[in-house]
């Protein structure tokens, strides 16, 4: 009795299958490989938005209003940012909203980090429309207002002396005993209960 072989036509739908299923094989590990460069780059430009809008909070002077852009670096890339500055119907509040994108350009994460500051700053004027707004890769929003504190103490410095700070007792431990247990009387305090007030 002879063997009997596949044809050329059954070898060729074999091949036609295996080169269908390795494509789609290929086209998912590819799609997969994309959707984590896209998560990286939309997890930093989310980061280097909040750093920019953070600066804004804690900057001493009120930003003006209209839209700014600068660069900084940061993950190894460099980094272009839009601010947004509008005020709001309520009297002394602003909306700012920071948008963030990569530029393409990789920088030496070694020389970032021996830099003083590694977010390098250079603001320039900017115009756009709500179309210019959907090339960016993050957008965050803050809301701030013209009536600032200019405590610059550090707010721990009382509870890390064991002292009490400006809102009363340190915690359930006021430094004068182990830490953990409370004291065992109460220190008063003027106009808590103190009648020597």
């Amino acid at each position: 009795m002879k063997a009997r072989g596949f044809t050329l036509l059954e070898v060729l739908i074999a091949l036609a299958i295996v080169a269908l299923a390795v494509g789609a094989l290929l086209g998912t590990v590819s799609s997969s490989a994309s959707n984590v460069i896209y998560l990286k780059e939309k997890t930093v430009a989310e980061w280097v938005a909040l750093n920019r809008l953070t600066e804004v909070r804690i900057w001493k002077e009120m930003p003006d209003k209209g839209r700014r852009t600068g660069n900084t670096e940061m993950a190894g890339m460099k980094w272009q940012w839009e601010e947004e500055v509008i005020e709001l119907p309520v009297k002394g509040m602003f909306r700012v909203e920071v948008r963030a994108r990569p530029t393409g350009d990789f920088v030496d994460d070694n020389k970032t980090l021996q830099k003083a500051s590694a977010q390098v700053l250079s603001e320039s004027k900017s115009g756009g429309d709500e179309l210019d707004k959907l090339g960016w890769t993050s957008s965050v929003v803050g809301v701030i207002g013209t009536s600032r504190s200019e405590q610059t103490d550090a707010v721990a410095a009382f509870f890390a002396s064991g002292q009490n700070g400006p809102g009363g007792p340190a915690g359930p431990n006021d430094g004068k005993g182990p830490p953990g247990e409370k004291n065992p009387t109460p220190v008063p305090r003027p106009g808590i209960g103190n009648p020597d007030r």
